[in-house]
């Protein structure tokens, strides 16, 4: 029996796993390669080895500085102007981040309208729960997913709402801030501070973008990012769009701090008003 039960066991392993160990063995590989540059790009310096920066290596340190953190803090604005034929006009709206891993986000953001008026968007995360807020809307609104409830707020911020927390949780939210084709330009500076320059399309043109009640079709556009060198994180984003009928700048910018202890009360819900939850969110 024993004589039977050692000849029915291959003495190689079948085709099929060797097949698979391969591709095992071809994905660590790359894996480590992907890696390898990653980290030359993160040790160059400004006197460094500036062959390691490629745009490739840069926007893989930059998604492995916010995948990797523990904690994260920001505050920012988007500012938008748009040129019609008319004239021009625009608007800021300040915003403000705070995250703590595994599982705890809170983005809120203030629309300053036209005419004066203001209003506030909050999202929070917190085991697995998604709570929602905007004043035009007021109520507490449960989100199916993060995914979801910074997805919806995406036209309204300006993109802000969902960039970084998509750096952050890329498999909860999404791509965060990548570039089609980057490019990288001269570096420059950013409020004293040293940045990288990444220059490119968030996506192939033309394309549709959704902005409130309106769905409009970008016939071009520039998107640059500007990361802090040496944490390769995301100072200003400047985006440059052609629509059919006008032509629109913006620029977020973003005082961003990783790893360090963020206060609970930074991390409260808090809407104007609690109301009873509701469905589905904004």
């Amino acid at each position: 029996m024993r004589e039977k039960a050692r000849s029915a066991v291959p003495s190689h392993p079948p085709a099929s796993s060797l097949g698979a160990r391969g591709r095992l063995a071809a994905c660590a590989l790359l894996g480590g390669l992907a890696l390898a540059g990653v980290a030359a790009a993160q040790q160059a310096t400004p006197g460094g080895d500036e062959a390691a920066l490629t745009p490739e290596t840069i926007a893989l340190a930059m998604e492995r500085a916010y995948a990797g953190c523990s904690s994260y803090r920001d505050s920012g604005v988007v500012k938008t102007v748009s040129l019609t034929d008319g004239g021009r006009f625009g608007g800021e709206q300040p915003f403000r981040t705070a995250f703590v891993r595994p599982g705890r986000l809170r983005f809120e953001l203030t629309d300053r309208g036209l005419g004066g008026r203001s209003s506030r968007l909050v999202v929070w995360l917190s085991d697995g729960d998604v709570l929602t807020w905007w004043d035009p809307k007021p109520g507490v609104r449960q989100a199916a997913s993060l995914q979801e409830a910074l997805g919806a707020a995406s036209g309204l911020s300006g993109g802000a709402s969902d960039r970084v927390p998509g750096l952050l949780l890329p498999h909860e939210v999404g791509a965060g801030a990548r570039l089609l084709r980057p490019e990288r330009l001269e570096d420059a500076d950013d409020r004293g501070v040293t940045c990288i320059r990444l220059k490119g399309k968030s996506r192939q043109t033309p394309y549709s973008l959704t902005m409130g009640a309106q769905i409009l079709t970008v016939q071009d556009e520039a998107v640059t990012l500007w990361l802090e060198r040496g944490t390769f994180l995301l100072r200003k984003v400047e985006e440059a769009r052609t629509f059919d009928t006008y032509r629109s700048t913006r620029t977020t910018t973003y005082t961003p701090e990783v790893n360090v202890e963020i206060p609970a009360s930074e991390l409260i819900f808090s809407p104007p008003v609690t109301e009873p939850r509701s469905s589905p969110a904004p």
